[in-house]
């Protein structure tokens, strides 16, 4: 086992070198210098490949250039430890997402040491102290630093960001000097330094004063003189105000103990911070955390905290960004800096990153003459000036990722504050940025924003008017804060009054005044300024989409595109928070962008192109409608190539559930009945499974009606069939006879036999459930006939345990177990589950009431397994509640209240009556009083439901035993 090696002593600050155990270490060649030195500048932050190559050959890499970077990674991966087997991970050169870091110990580098001590300097108030820290940062520098690299790479920003560094850094040391009258300290280093540059002019005016404050005045002048030839002759420039205030404080005599007046005071840029802040307590407690967490980990260059502060327009971002920095700068000693970066200006255009840098910069006390002309040297000086410093950074409406990544410090303990309207990706996969994606207030927040605004007294009185002023809004920050600026102005504007107002004229005009930042279309018009043209079009088609969200799919037949060149839109719209992907595929509108959309494609897309729009999508659902219908619906004839089987056919109904309701209504409003009554139709087996009849019954009546305005006796007879089913399941056994008699008559009409056997066999369970059961037989038996005659195996099959029900309810329980198992025989599990499940219910229906309780147990919890592998939860609850009754009869009371209990939770949304007659069960068997149980008016409604549902038979033993 090899041990783990010494670490080794770095010095950047001077000659590159490395010292191990008293030796030093062979570097090798300057190019392999340069990559280390790279390692040894970020100081344990990964350096990428694409920095490597940046700074072995610029603008012109070799073809081979990755090649040449990983063999020296791996040389020196080997030179600092030599033992270390191939591709295993090692001690000190470590691989990560991002590139390689070289890990130091504390202590073991001298650009860390300086840094530290650089820190400690600027938090020590004490006198002399300071003095003697600056001294010990400056005495670790020998210029010029970093020898033994390449040429090409000394002149890259990552090193020529060093002196920089040191400068800012000697420069603050002299200031330190001349006030504790120390300036013989200094002023070595001052003049090495005016020497390598003589256009410094910060530099040069502090050893004017030095020179003078040590006595030295002549030589002072003398280098004043030379300075400002050197300006003149290079330049032709005069000297700057600061080394011109520096000769004048020399010739009058005038204090030099004072630093030059441009001295650098920490930056207070933030804007005043929003007055009244309400909500976004969880947000704020997220990044307050982030930034304790990161402040609790010891060491100089600690984890940047960046926040990407994302959401739609008006969310309430720059808002949020300003009350936490306000709430977060006294941890930020070394200031504040803030840039609105425009990326969403409606009237200009976005700020550069260098333009941004240079105002950074000069607010840092960086003289203009001193910034590096070329971007990537302003993003070192910049990273330069702030190595060390404890600065929040707030970034305020940014465009992109790219426009931010140069403002970001290095490694400093820093806080960066970014807003964008734009989801900024790239910095969160990168840069390790926390996204916060700021959605819509919370009822309860937009309701204390208006009472924060407008007082509480006003909103306390007006509760109603309140929450449909909230509504109306969308819960979005921006439109409440505009409306209540109306009513804080208008004092005798009653909140309802403003409300009715808002309601009449439109979901918009609510959110207009003079000012273009308080006019909602504006605020959203400048997201869709930024647009792709078939994103922007899109966001306009998306209005006429039915229901709440729309998939990639429906959203590529709305548009009449491709579903990747759709995906990239619906990408680029989610980027921008002008939809939102609230479940992964699926995105939807806030309700104000929604009106919006719609007042776009409205005032851009005529009448017809608008119906033709909704004509497509209203294909594509219906499509895919029929084709989940064919493998759930039992009576479908066709088969489905676009869903394997039925849990992925149930599982689109279900996320679609909403959306198809709402594209019946739609398509029936706009004459499109054909559409509209094939949906409902295609609907109706997954209602059925689901349990959900009054939704059914209203989606059901909404496509008959549709039928009927068609000159087509087909679609009238399945309509009439289809909502008679749904009738009856509602008890409404009246009305389903008559709608599936005249269906039963149509199918007869227009010859359609296997149409007509499903309407003999629905009719039957409708007469068994209104008390009729021989001439639910007779029905039965007829479909029966039909379905033998055309081969159809399966539906005969369910025929026969139809009938063997209806025998149960005739008290023929024993021929009734006969048909069951002649329907069993027609049923394969593996592709016939449901029709199996249903065959062993009525199994255990018939056993339970020849008294063989235990077979019926048996068969029944099968039933269960089955129907809820199916996700039939209407079928699951019903043999839940007869399973309770064969358990109760058989004399286990608590399985029977287990399994009844179970059959409640479902039956309380889907059948409120069967619900009821449970609980009175469930109540019955709580009872404590001793003896026969005496029924009551209650319990006589109760059996009389249970009967009608098939539960129990109106006769027989097991209702006998039930009773007793």
């Amino acid at each position: 086992m090899d041990l783990p090696q010494k670490p080794v002593r770095w010095t950047l600050l001077g000659s590159l070198a490395g010292r191990r155990a008293g030796e030093n270490l062979v570097l090798g060649p300057p190019q392999r210098r340069s990559v280390l030195a790279a390692l040894l500048v970020r100081s344990g932050s990964p350096v990428t490949l694409a920095e490597f190559i940046d700074v072995l050959w610029g603008q012109q890499p070799p073809e081979n250039a990755a090649n040449v970077v990983h063999r020296h990674i791996g040389e020196l991966r080997r030179l600092l430890e030599p033992g270390l087997k191939r591709r295993a991970t090692g001690q000190w050169l470590l691989p990560s997402a991002e590139g390689y870091r070289l890990r130091t110990e504390p202590g073991c580098l001298d650009l860390q040491e300086f840094r530290s001590l650089v820190h400690q300097a600027r938090a020590t108030t004490a006198s002399p102290g300071p003095l003697d820290l600056w001294v010990q940062a400056l005495s670790l520098w020998t210029a010029p630093v970093v020898r033994g690299i390449t040429p090409q790479a000394a002149q890259h920003p990552m090193f020529t960001g060093l002196q920089r560094e040191y400068a800012a850094a000697l420069a603050e040391a002299a200031d330190a000097a001349l006030q504790t009258g120390a300036p013989e300290a200094v002023v070595a280093p001052l003049q090495v330094a005016v020497r390598s540059d003589p256009l410094d002019e910060p530099l040069q005016a502090r050893l004017i004063l030095c020179l003078a404050a040590a006595g030295r005045q002549s030589e002072a002048l003398d280098n004043y003189r030379s300075v400002r030839s050197v300006l003149a002759d290079e330049l032709g420039i005069d000297p700057g105000a600061e080394l011109k205030e520096a000769h004048r404080r020399v010739l009058s005599g005038l204090p030099l103990h004072m630093p030059p007046a441009s001295v650098s005071v920490p930056p207070a840029q933030l804007p005043p911070a929003p007055e009244p802040f309400t909500g976004r307590r969880a947000e704020v407690a997220r990044l307050v955390a982030e930034v304790d967490g990161a402040a609790a980990v010891p060491g100089a260059g600690r984890t940047l905290v960046i926040g990407a502060i994302g959401g739609m327009a008006g969310v309430g971002k720059t808002a949020l960004a300003l009350h936490l920095a306000h709430r977060l700068s006294d941890r930020f000693p070394d200031g504040q800096l803030y840039a609105d970066l425009r990326g969403f200006d409606p009237s200009r255009p976005p700020l550069s990153p260098q333009d941004v840098l240079r105002g950074f910069l000069c607010g840092l006390g960086v003289m203009p003459q001193h910034m590096p002309r070329d971007p990537d040297g302003q993003t070192a000086l910049y990273r330069s000036v702030l190595a060390g410093r404890r600065v929040l950074v707030v970034l305020d409406n940014a465009l992109d990722s790219d426009q931010v990544r140069p403002l970001l410090p290095g490694t400093s303990d820093s806080l960066v504050l970014v807003t964008s309207r734009n989801k900024l990706l790239g910095l969160v996969a990168n840069e390790g940025a926390r996204p916060v994606d700021l959605g819509v207030l919370d009822e309860a927040e937009a309701r204390a924003l208006l009472a924060d605004r407008v007082g509480s007294a006003r909103t306390a009185a007006e509760p109603e008017a309140v929450r449909e002023i909230t509504a109306l809004c969308g819960r979005l920050p921006l439109a409440l804060a505009i409306v209540a600026a109306r009513l804080a102005t208008h004092r005798g504007f009653t909140m309802a009054a403003v409300a009715q107002h808002m309601r009449e004229t439109g979901p918009l005009s609510g959110f207009v005044g003079p000012d273009s930042a308080l006019d909602i279309r504006n605020v959203f018009s400048w997201s869709c300024q930024k647009l792709s043209p078939a994103a922007a079009r899109l966001f306009r088609l998306l209005a006429l989409r039915p229901g709440p969200d729309i998939t990639a799919p429906a959203a590529a037949a709305l548009a009449d595109r491709t579903v990747t060149a759709t995906g990239r839109s619906l990408a680029e719209l989610s980027q921008t928070h002008l939809v939102i992907e609230h479940v992964p595929g699926r995105f939807a509108l806030h309700d104000l962008l929604q009106a919006y959309a719609l007042e776009l494609v409205e005032a851009e897309t005529s009448e017809q192109e608008q119906q033709a729009v909704l004509r497509r999508v209203l294909d594509h659902y219906l499509l895919l409608a029929r084709a989940a219908a064919a493998v759930v619906d039992p009576e479908a004839t066709s088969e489905s190539t676009v869903f394997p089987h039925a849990e992925s056919a149930l599982g689109w109904f279900s996320s679609e559930r909403g959306v198809l309701t709402e594209a019946i209504r739609r398509a029936a409003e706009a004459g499109l009945h054909e559409h509209a009554w094939r949906l409902g139709y295609a609907l109706g087996g997954f209602y059925e499974l689901s349990g959900l009849f009054h939704e059914w019954a209203s989606v059901q009546r909404m496509a008959f009606d549709s039928a009927q305005r068609l000159a087509d006796h087909r679609a009238h007879a399945h309509a009439h069939r289809r909502l008679g089913r749904v009738t009856s399941l509602l008890h409404g056994y009246e009305e389903a006879q008559r709608h599936l008699e005249r269906a039963r008559d149509l199918y007869a009409e227009l010859d359609l036999p296997l149409d007509l056997a499903h309407a003999h066999r629905t009719l039957a369970w409708v007469m068994a459930k209104g008390g009729r059961p021989q001439e639910a037989v007779d029905q039965a038996e007829q479909a029966l006939v039909l379905y033998r005659s055309h081969g159809e195996t399966i539906m005969a099959g369910r025929c026969l345990y139809a009938i063997a029900w209806f025998l149960v309810l005739l008290d023929r329980s024993e021929e009734a177990v006969l048909h069951a198992q002649s329907a069993l025989e027609c049923f394969d599990e593996s592709t016939e589950p449901m029709n199996v499940a249903r065959t062993l219910d009525t199994l255990a229906f018939a056993h339970a009431h020849l008294g063989q309780y235990g077979l019926a147990v048996g068969y029944e919890q099968r039933s269960v397994e089955l129907f809820r592998s199916c996700r039939a939860l209407y079928n699951e609850g019903c043999a839940l509640s007869r399973l309770g009754d064969v358990h109760s009869v058989a004399g286990d009371a608590e399985a029977a209240r287990r399994s009844w209990q179970a059959s409640l939770a479902i039956m309380i949304e889907l059948d409120p009556p069967w619900a009821n007659a449970l609980r009175t069960k469930l109540n019955r068997r709580d009872s404590s009083a001793p003896g026969p149980h005496t029924e009551t008016a209650e319990t006589a409604q109760a059996h009389a439901l249970l009967s009608l549902h098939g539960v129990m038979p109106p006769h027989g033993r097991l209702d006998r035993e039930l009773r007793q």
